[in-house]
């Protein structure tokens, strides 16, 4: 998981609730344009400059030829302006820094090589316009020189044309979804088979499928509809994923199904959700809690029968902390008979 796309979202889920502007429209500042170290910088310069352009994340392009550290400034609020600082070498091998701001947060870069021998660079690009509402699209350009100049997604061609790689979506739902594991899934994409993942959205909740473009060396073509890429094709068939965590010992994952009937599936954390799971439950059903008068709501869990077993997920437990508050704490809990026989807690992916 990305350190700081998980840090971006949990401070989004934390913080104040605020309307602000769409910040995805204004973070595009450099369409179309040719990009010199002369870019707006917030007005600073000089070791002020500098120091904004540090200690972000950075990502590297398959060929090493760009190299992007990208991070947010500070005293943000729930709408923050980001910076990136690229680092470019050219065709005599020279080394340029541009540095961008304010942009979008970006969290990765491809190298995508043409059959005709030219190649441009696609990037991951995230931005808030409030502490619920998330875009992420993708942008791409080419070196031009010594600086870079912004081109279209799909083919790399000059001219620059909104192709559909966008998504805007809740995301307080998709980090208690995933657990806050989910945004590496988000345009996720295979440098070696040139696939591209789009996340398919639903009133502005990510589902966990996707359209699956594939880059035939000329331009990106569309697949079609997918779940999950690194999903057990047994599990293929689902309308959304609804919960997904880990425990110390295994990978916990319900979807709901077209027919609305949910579905378990579990493996032992010596394997991955690309292997054969190790059981498949259907019929769950999700119960809802309301706060008794000596303890804090508890979250919602989903319940599966199997014979003399009961399997619980998500079920919460809350802990009095001071001054009214409180947290929460998620276990898989496994129940024979009635008897509790594996209460293991969530892991703490956001961590």
């Amino acid at each position: 998981m990305k350190k700081w796309m998980k840090m971006l979202c949990l401070l989004s889920i934390t913080a104040i609730f605020a309307a602000c502007g769409n910040k995805a429209a204004d973070t595009k500042v450099i369409a179309g344009q040719n990009i010199t170290g002369d870019m707006d910088i917030n007005n600073l310069s000089g070791d002020d400059a500098e120091g904004i352009f540090e200690g972000g994340q950075v990502c590297v392009s398959e060929d090493g030829r760009v190299t992007i550290e990208s991070g947010i400034y500070p005293d943000g609020g729930t709408a923050p302006d980001y910076w990136a600082k690229w680092t470019v070498i050219n065709t005599k091998g020279e080394k340029h820094v541009l540095r961008l701001g304010p942009t979008s947060f970006v969290s990765d870069v491809h190298a995508l090589q043409k059959t005709d021998g030219t190649v441009y660079y696609m990037v991951h690009c995230f931005g808030k316009a409030s502490s619920v509402d998330g875009y992420e699209w993708l942008e791409a350009y080419k070196i031009a020189g010594d600086s870079i100049r912004a081109v279209n997604v799909a083919d790399g061609s000059e001219c620059v044309d909104e192709d559909g790689f966008s998504v805007n979506y809740s995301i307080p739902d998709w980090y208690f979804t995933t657990n806050g594991a989910g945004y590496d899934w988000l345009f996720e994409y295979d440098a070696k088979s040139r696939r591209l993942y789009v996340p398919i959205t639903e009133n502005r909740v990510i589902l966990d499928r996707y359209q699956v473009w594939e880059f035939n060396g000329t331009r990106f073509v569309c697949l079609g509809e997918s779940p999950h890429k690194n999903l057990h094709e047994c599990l293929g068939a689902y309308n959304r994923l609804v919960c997904y965590f880990t425990t110390d010992d295994y990978i916990v994952r319900v979807d709901s199904l077209d027919s609305r009937e949910l579905r378990y599936a579990s493996w032992t954390k010596s394997k991955t959700m690309a292997d054969m799971p190790d059981l498949v439950l259907f019929g769950g059903q999700r119960h809802e809690h309301t706060a008794s008068p000596d303890e804090f709501k508890r979250c919602d869990d989903y319940r599966f029968v199997n014979g003399n077993y009961e399997y619980i997920v998500g079920y919460c437990e809350t802990k009095f902390l001071n001054e009214g508050y409180g947290e929460h704490h998620d276990y898989l809990l496994v129940k024979k008979n009635g008897n509790v026989v594996v209460k293991q807690e969530k892991s703490k992916e956001e961590q």
